[in-house]
């Protein structure tokens, strides 16, 4: 599964759960105005290509889940936190079953102590792997 194609099923799943959607490289995050809920994707990298003929890809996966912040005091503040974890699982559950997608594994959360732009979100950063079927490799020999 290329990469853009990766980034669609990303899209897609994170608007059914109800986000706005953003992506782009982190230090770019302050150029545009946000509307929370939001997830913020970086540009999946390439950590791992198995196979020559039939490929599989591990992408790993950067997310930023946002949450307007409205000053919440700290048990406010992680109910807020636990809810976009539970989003986070709802979203790498859904990417499974998807067309060339095998599974979703090593998943790590971690809460932002800061925002991330000048809006005052909360945010929580979701990383996982999503190892996928390359169903366009080549056939020519050649190569």
């Amino acid at each position: 599964m290329p990469r853009n194609q990766l980034s669609a099923l990303i899209r897609k799943t994170a608007e059914k759960l109800g986000y706005h959607f953003y992506e782009g490289f982190e230090y770019r995050m302050n150029e545009c105005a946000l509307k929370f809920p939001a997830v913020w994707l970086s540009p999946p990298k390439t950590s791992r290509v198995e196979g020559r003929r039939e490929r599989k890809i591990t992408y790993r996966v950067v997310l930023q889940l946002m949450q307007c912040n409205r000053k919440f005091d700290e048990s406010a503040k992680n109910r807020v936190w636990d809810g976009l974890e539970r989003d986070a699982l709802r979203l790498t559950d859904r990417l499974t079953p998807q067309q060339n997608v095998f599974c979703t594994e090593n998943i790590s959360m971690a809460p932002a102590e800061f925002t991330l732009t000048r809006q005052g979100e909360l945010s929580l950063r979701v990383e996982f792997d999503v190892r996928t079927d390359d169903c366009q490799t080549s056939t020519d020999e050649s190569l």
